[in-house]
């Protein structure tokens, strides 16, 4: 329950990430303006995809499909806006990014993001989430099973990857990934939940474990995840990288 409402506090909802870290390459350009706290600060600024064209030259070298780092084009503008201010001001790790991020204005942030985004207009406020249908009501005879039902893991047993993702372990106080993420790791963009489908295990594990070592800093991003992953060991990061390796 702690561990619950301490997440409610930070809006898990709408902050909880398990993406890996977005690199961009160093450009030159040097900020103009003071470093924006959050992301609802940069709704007055109108974004230049072109601009951001030019500005991000030099990131294909991390960014394409080839590279090391994740690819960027398509991705939500508010996704990259988030993650660029994050590495600017130190609150979530990853050396390279925050060096990148910290000669970056508002301005290059937006303009960035337009241009992997795709979005050349100014930023909009997010639609609401569509509801979730309510459960039907189950049948007065329903039909038996045609396959048996899933075995729960035996007492002592490690959950898997899947468990731990969907279900969670909550004698372990570890909640599920798929309250955030979803079920197929589709996430929740309106709400700034990303999607973490085609990722490899080895770059989630490594997100997974620079959130969990991170210090709490009284920020709700990243302190929410580092928060949901703090009762998880070693190999249960191990196991929901694995997991999560396979959505698609």
């Amino acid at each position: 329950m702690q561990t619950r409402e301490r997440l409610s506090r930070f809006l898990l909802p709408g902050l909880l990430a398990l993406g890996a870290p977005v690199v961009l390459a160093q450009t030159a350009t040097s900020p103009t303006t003071t470093p924006a706290t959050t992301d609802s600060a940069l709704a007055a600024l109108t974004p230049s995809a072109a601009r951001g064209e030019t500005l991000s030259g030099g990131c294909a070298g991390c960014h394409a499909p080839t590279g090391r780092a994740p690819v960027l084009k398509g991705q939500p503008a508010p996704q990259i806006r988030t993650a660029l201010l994050a590495f600017r001001a130190k609150t979530r790790p990853n050396g390279t990014m925050q060096n990148v991020a910290s000669r970056l204005s508002d301005q290059d942030i937006v303009d960035i993001a337009a241009f992997y985004s795709g979005d050349s207009s100014a930023p909009a406020a997010a639609p609401a989430p569509t509801p979730v249908p309510a459960t039907p009501p189950p049948t007065t005879e329903p039909a038996p099973p045609t396959t048996p039902p899933a075995t729960p893991p035996a007492t002592g047993a490690a959950p898997t990857g899947e468990t731990l993702y969907q279900v969670g372990a909550a004698a372990r106080g570890v909640i599920a990934c798929a309250v955030c993420h979803g079920e197929t790791g589709a996430g929740a963009e309106a709400v700034g939940v990303p999607a973490i489908t085609g990722r490899t295990a080895a770059s989630v594990l490594e997100q997974l474990r620079a959130y969990k070592s991170g210090p709490v800093t009284g920020i709700p991003y990243p302190d929410a995840m580092h928060i949901a992953l703090a009762p998880m060991t070693d190999a249960d990061l191990n196991a929901v990288a694995a997991y999560v390796a396979t959505l698609k």
